[in-house]
């Protein structure tokens, strides 16, 4: 299986660091949010892909590429797509603030346990690509890179994790179709995996390793068999494992939210404020 990539994922260029609001990084992937223009440069090819979204309204953007020209309109349900290893000059015409996700064919063929190199896909630089999930999925990843990846990487891998279905061709995932259960030895082995590491950091790779099957697969899998995504379990159980620590006095609420796998307090009332829908504070003062 691949490993998770090792190069730098940085693309705005030095001249324009002071306009990056937003940097963070998980295990396969990257995100740059910055504001600037109009512009009208040229852009070396990097060893990495490139898919962005306007966050404030629509432009006209555009890019040549290979000697091809294309303008268009950026939209809601748009994003820009530029390839590994494809430069050219780029433009839009007015300040956009846009949050770039950057990300390379070895974590692909790592999220989709492929060998590295040998993973195809449909990424293709184009001015203006519309797709409502992509652009759904970049968003999502967009709110965990902006709240500071408050469950470490388990949110962010487990989206590109989905991202990755949509960037290969669709006969690449057939040999998914079946309907797993909860009896299906990867979930199984995902559920044991989970369970005996609740208290403690989690990756979506490592969990994927213990079920011997790769990230994406292993993310259908459980979906399948369970109705929900592998870190919303995860959210969930470390919710009602608090719950539980929560009912012991001798216990303050920071030493639950670390004894549960919070990587911070914030994300440990989010989670039990999702679950249970009352805060951490007023859940304790009922058991009182």
């Amino acid at each position: 299986m691949a490993e998770a990539p090792t190069v730098p994922l940085q693309k705005v260029p030095q001249w324009l660091e002071h306009t990056v609001s937003l940097r963070r990084a998980w295990s396969w992937g990257a995100m740059e949010q910055s504001c600037f223009g109009p512009v009208d440069l040229d852009g070396p090819g990097l060893p990495f892909h490139h898919l962005g979204i306007v966050l404030d309204g629509g432009m006209r953007a555009g890019m040549r590429v290979d000697g091809r020209r294309e303008d268009a309109d950026m939209h809601p349900g748009a994003f820009t797509c530029i390839a590994a290893g494809d430069g050219g000059r780029f433009w839009w015409d007015r300040p956009a603030e846009m949050a770039c996700f950057y990300f390379t064919d070895d974590a692909l063929a790592a999220t989709l346990g492929a060998d590295a190199g040998a993973c195809p896909h449909s990424i293709r630089s184009v001015a203006a690509r519309t797709s409502p999930v992509v652009v759904r999925l970049l968003r999502a990843l967009r709110v965990d890179a902006a709240a500071g990846c408050p469950h470490g990487g388990l949110v962010g891998d487990g989206l590109f994790a989905a991202l990755a279905a949509q960037l290969v061709p669709s006969g690449m995932l057939a040999h998914d179709a079946l309907v797993a259960t909860v009896g299906d030895r990867r979930v199984r082995r995902a559920l044991d995996y989970i369970h005996a590491h609740l208290h403690g950091p989690m990756r979506v790779q490592e969990i994927a390793d213990a079920a011997a099957s790769s990230p994406f697969h292993l993310a259908r899998c459980f979906r399948s068999a369970l109705g929900c995504s592998i870190w919303h379990y995860v959210l969930r159980e470390r919710a009602r494992r608090a719950a539980v620590l929560m009912r012991r006095p001798g216990l303050s609420l920071s030493q639950v939210a670390g004894a549960c796998g919070f990587d911070t307090y914030a994300s440990f009332v989010t989670a039990v404020r999702r679950e249970f829908g009352v805060s951490p504070n007023s859940m304790r003062t009922s058991f009182a």
